[in-house]
């Protein structure tokens, strides 16, 4: 069976939405460790605050399988595609690592870019794994964050 985590976000009804993603996410997946849900101010745009959370999830599933799974859960949720990479979001959901697994699948990048660019993706990953190593970086979490934490402050 396969590990993987996955950070989601929403800032349109994002108690409601961030909520039914996890019901969605538990029917498809067995749910190993959520963290606490993070308040953040929008990125790139001026908007509502988001809701955060990483969860860690085991599968039999594809990787390939997941993006698909997760794209679907997205739809079900209201996802509008908006051709602005900063924007509102009703449900953002990323694969960030799965597995040991690195380079492009389904078109995505794993592990995911931006696992150490946004405090609101990285500080909730360190809540629940904070010695996962990094498969790219070859470093654990907690180093990320140590290595990031003056450009957070």
């Amino acid at each position: 069976m396969a590990i993987f985590y996955l950070s989601l976000g929403s800032n349109i009804h994002p108690e409601e939405n961030l909520k039914l993603a996890r019901k969605y996410l538990k029917k498809n997946f067995s749910l190993q460790k959520e963290s606490k849900i993070y308040k953040t101010k929008s990125e790139g745009f001026v908007g509502n605050d988001f809701l955060n959370q990483v969860l860690c999830l085991k599968t039999n599933n594809s990787a390939e399988s997941i993006i698909e799974i997760l794209k679907n859960i997205e739809k079900k949720i209201g996802r509008k595609e908006r051709k602005e990479k900063f924007s509102e979001r009703e449900i953002d959901i990323d694969l960030l690592i799965y597995d040991q697994i690195v380079g492009q699948v389904s078109g995505k990048e794993i592990p995911h870019k931006d696992i150490d660019l946004y405090r609101f993706v990285l500080e909730p990953l360190l809540e629940i794994a904070p010695n996962l190593i990094h498969p790219k970086h070859q470093k654990k979490i907690s180093e990320l964050w140590n290595e990031n934490l003056d450009r957070f402050s």
